[in-house]
């Protein structure tokens, strides 16, 4: 496996890309892309690892990065309340270095842990996640594949951390996205 990480900065400003790769190639091992559209970045966008864009970006993309938003930071050009339950990280015109540092941190480890898990699912947990896009709960799924729901729960926190998606309609917005349903 490769430790170089393959991060796409995509809609930013210069001075935001200046920033923004300073302390990314000073701390870690990275390579940095940058594409002034989505549009330019899409025909590349399966060679990245994690995402920096800009809410415009996030917003206008959104079929593309909520199922990546775990590997996806927004550039902000000031405080926003409405991005604050998107489950992004976020900079902001006045995050510091250390705080910037810090989320770029759990960035790259997050990034790490994808790579330490099976990253897959596994065709029961396919299943699952199918009866869960139908709108099926626990009972259904576990009457319908003879298990018991503890295991449907279990499958379900296991797609939901592989994922990093929690909710049913998440879920089933990747499912459809993916060609699951």
């Amino acid at each position: 496996m490769n430790n170089k990480r393959c991060i796409a900065l995509v809609g930013l400003s210069t001075i935001e890309s200046l920033g923004v790769k300073w302390i990314l190639q000073n701390n870690w091992n990275c390579q940095l892309e940058n594409f002034s559209s989505f549009s330019e970045f899409m025909p590349l966008s399966e060679s990245s690892d994690a995402f920096i864009v800009t809410p415009e970006i996030f917003v206008s993309n959104l079929d593309f990065f909520l199922p990546r938003k775990q590997k996806t930071v927004l550039v902000m050009n000031g405080r926003n309340e409405k991005f604050t339950q998107a489950g992004v990280g976020m900079i902001f015109p006045d995050s510091d270095e250390t705080e910037m540092r810090a989320l770029f941190e759990s960035l790259i480890k997050s990034l790490h842990d994808v790579d330490s898990q099976a990253g897959e699912l596994s065709g029961r947990e396919i299943e699952v996640l199918r009866l869960i896009s139908a709108g099926k709960i626990n009972k259904e799924i576990a009457d319908e594949l003879c298990i018991s729901v503890n295991t449907v729960i279990t499958h379900r926190k296991n797609i939901s951390s592989k994922l990093g998606i929690k909710s049913a309609s998440g879920l089933s917005l990747y499912a459809l996205m993916n060609g699951l349903i």
